[in-house]
Order: C-alpha cells, then sequence, then structure tokens
C-alpha cells in the first residue's frame, strides 16, 4: 500500500511538472490576416424617414439662427 502511494504522488508529480512546458502569452501573428473591412451598403431611406430628417435638420438651423 505504500509503494502504490509513493507511485501515484510521482507519478502526480511527474504529471504537474511535465505538463509546464514553454507557454506562449499570445498566438504568433499572421502575415496575411486582411486588415481592411467592407462595411455593408446602407439601407436606403424611406419617403418618411427622409421626412423627419429634414424637419429635425431645419428645427436645428431655426435654433441657431436665432
Amino acid at each position: 500500500m505504500r509503494t502504490l502511494k509513493y507511485t501515484l504522488g510521482l507519478g502526480l508529480f511527474v504529471l504537474l511538472f511535465a505538463s509546464c512546458d514553454d507557454v506562449d502569452d499570445t498566438p504568433p501573428r499572421l502575415v496575411d490576416m486582411k486588415t481592411e473591412f467592407v462595411l455593408p451598403a446602407p439601407s436606403r431611406l424611406t419617403n418618411a424617414e427622409r421626412d423627419i430628417i429634414q424637419a429635425k435638420r431645419d428645427a436645428y438651423q431655426e435654433a441657431i439662427e436665432n
């Protein structure tokens, strides 16, 4: 029973320190990684939405002119 405890203890000790190899904190940088992103095309505004935006612009222009 004693040898089994020592064998298991030694085995766990070896497994504990065998897993600590050279660890990189960050993965290697990819050279061919694209840095340009393509945004999707915005959807077209409806006439009602255009009228709302124009009304807000007109209200703003009136507020700053006075």
